[in-house]
Parts: structure tokens; C-alpha cells; sequence
């Protein structure tokens, strides 16, 4: 019986696999690469790298019937150089390096990883920058903060320093990242808890820190939060609760911000999207491949296993109703705005 079983199952998985090779036979396939090469940032530990995405190089191959095999490079700029010279067909690297591969090696984004093992496909594939003051400090807007104690909490953090610090050039129109330290009085917090304790505490009065820390604190420092409505979920709080983990308009925030009492601490300022890393692909890879890439990694969150061993999935998030851009490329641009303004070198990155 139990050799039978055996015949049973491998007649079923030859089946299966039949038919997933006749579908995929359906697909225009002109084009398509022998073999799907996806290159990853190591880090200090190659092993632990490549044996990180092994569940998605398998399941890759499984689902486009193409060998898949990943490469690493010393460097994020090596695994750039990779798809530029065409040694890899796809990567997965960080925000920055990926506007960089954008700009040198044709790179395509067409998906953004949640690193998330709960799937929801409304949840924002990334975070927003806010700053926050207390009310009745007469603060409503950046321009409002020109002379005023204002609180960054440290050089190389997006959520504390890069975004919010392009954020207020543009919106002064500053040529130098300079012009802020004349703008307004500017401290350095060490923290992002410190940031929201100094302005609490009345020692500034305006600073900014990342979306889910201001509920945090809450619970850790007793502080009071406009806009915060405790449903006492497990966890980080949930968009229902803190409605800044979304994207907000300005008359939206401006909309809580008159609501809020005296004295409590209350946002007036909203960064762009600080989005996850993309899955890039090269763009001159044939479009139908392009596709089957893209649906593969979309399809990914349909199974909560593959999610759990890969500790993220993938999302589009341009078809859901709460990003505004037409591709997933244009989400990255606030990420060149910062480049640009605050004279980072991509490439050295």
C-alpha cells in the first residue's frame, strides 16, 4: 500500500506540473531569459543573505518555469553594476540604491515589499515623516516654524532628519540644507522617544519623528495625542486608530488639527511616502516576462506559509486607493528629491 501511495502521488505531481507547464506554455515566452538572475545585497553575511531569499528564488522558479539563481555583490553599487552590464535581470535593494539603478541601469520597479507576516493588501508599503507640536503653540504649517525651537532627532535618519529636512526646503524654497539652521532654531534630539518628550515636556516647540512612534507614546510617556483613538488592539496601532499611518491630505490633517484641545500633542505636517524597497527588474526584459514577474510577486501573499519563511510579500500599491501615482517608479521621486537637495551621493551609498 504504501509503495502504491507512492505511484499515486508522483502521478499526481506529474499531472500538476503538466498542467502548469501547458499554461505556462500559453504565455508568450519569446524572449524570456534561460535563466532568471536576481541579485541581492549580502550584507556581512552571504549565506544568511542568499538562504534569507531562497524561498522566493524557489517559488519563482516553480511559478515561471525559467531557472532562477541569485547573485551577491560586495556592495549595493556592484549589484547595480550587475543589471547595468545585463548579469542580472532583477534585484531587490534599498530605496536609495534603487533610484540609483533607476537613473544608471534601467532598473524597473514593479512591486514593494510589505515586511509584514500578517498580510493586508491596503496596508502602505512604507512610512511617513510628521511633525508635531502642541496646541495652542500657534504652530500650523512649516512656514510657521521660521524662528521658532524646532527638533530634528539625528543626521542620518530618513524619519527624523533627511525626509522632514527636504520637506522644508521645498517648501521654502532653500538651495542648502544651511538655510534651515537660519530658519529655525534647530536641535538634534539624539532619539525619536526624545523627540516627542521635548516637545511634551515644553522644551521645543515643534519636532518631527517616524508615524507609529507618536502612539507609542502614548502608553510609554503618558503624553496626549490628538487624532488617537485607542481601540486598544494588540501590537503597533492600526490605521483605524492613528489615521496618519495613510496617506492625509493637508485639509484632512488641518481637519483633526482644529479639533484637538490645548495642550495635547497634535500633528501639522505630513511627509511623502519613505517607501520600502522595491522588486526591480531590468527594463528592457521582454514586457510579457516583466508581467509574469510582477503577477508571480503579487500572487506571492496568497499563501501564509510562503509569508511567514520569507518574512514580507509584495504589493502594487498603485492600484489601491490610498497612493496617488501612476507608477511605482514615480513613488521613489520624494526619495530624489532628497538627493538632490540635501547633495547625497547615491553612488557612494
Amino acid at each position: 500500500m504504501k509503495k502504491l501511495a507512492i505511484v499515486v502521488l508522483s502521478l499526481v505531481v506529474l499531472a500538476a506540473f503538466s498542467i502548469g507547464m501547458v499554461t505556462a506554455q500559453e504565455v508568450d515566452r519569446t524572449g524570456w531569459p534561460e535563466t532568471f538572475i536576481i541579485g541581492v545585497y549580502p550584507g556581512d553575511n552571504v549565506e544568511e543573505a542568499l538562504a534569507a531569499v531562497e524561498p522566493l528564488r524557489v517559488y519563482f522558479e516553480e511559478t515561471l518555469g525559467v531557472r532562477t539563481v541569485l547573485i551577491t555583490g560586495t556592495s549595493y553599487n556592484s549589484v547595480i553594476e550587475a543589471m547595468a552590464a545585463g548579469r542580472a535581470d532583477a534585484m531587490e535593494v534599498g530605496p536609495f540604491a534603487y533610484v540609483l539603478a533607476a537613473e544608471v541601469a534601467n532598473a524597473e520597479a514593479i512591486a514593494i515589499a510589505n515586511y509584514s507576516v500578517v498580510v493586508d493588501r491596503n496596508e502602505v508599503p512604507g512610512y511617513f515623516s510628521l511633525m508635531f507640536t502642541k496646541k495652542g503653540s500657534g504652530i500650523t504649517s512649516i512656514a510657521d516654524l521660521e524662528g521658532r525651537s524646532f527638533g530634528f532627532t539625528d543626521p542620518a535618519s530618513a524619519s527624523g532628519y533627511l525626509v522632514p529636512a527636504a520637506d522644508i526646503m521645498l517648501d521654502r524654497g532653500f538651495t542648502d540644507p544651511s538655510q534651515i539652521e537660519s530658519f529655525a532654531q534647530v536641535n538634534f534630539t539624539g532619539n525619536h522617544p526624545n523627540a516627542v518628550l521635548s516637545v511634551w515636556n515644553d522644551v521645543l516647540e515643534a519636532s518631527v519623528t517616524f508615524d507609529a512612534n507618536l502612539p507609542i507614546q502614548v502608553s510609554v510617556a503618558g503624553i496626549e495625542l490628538c487624532g488617537f483613538n485607542d481601540l486598544e488592539t494588540d501590537g503597533p496601532a492600526t490605521s483605524e486608530e492613528w489615521p496618519y499611518l495613510l496617506p492625509m491630505t493637508r485639509e484632512e490633517i488641518m481637519a483633526i488639527y482644529e479639533t484637538c484641545p490645548e495642550g495635547s500633542i497634535v500633528v501639522f505636517h505630513q511627509s511623502p511616502l519613505i517607501p520600502e524597497t522595491p522588486f526591480a527588474v531590468r527594463g528592457d526584459l521582454p514586457q510579457s516576462f516583466k508581467d509574469a514577474v510582477k503577477e508571480a510577486l503579487l500572487s506571492f501573499a496568497d499563501d501564509q506559509e510562503r509569508v511567514m519563511a520569507l518574512e514580507r510579500y509584495y504589493v502594487d500599491p498603485t492600484v489601491g486607493e490610498f497612493i496617488r501615482a501612476e507608477t511605482i517608479d514615480e513613488i521613489y521621486n520624494p526619495l530624489r528629491d532628497i538627493a538632490r537637495l540635501l547633495n547625497i551621493n547615491l553612488r557612494a551609498r
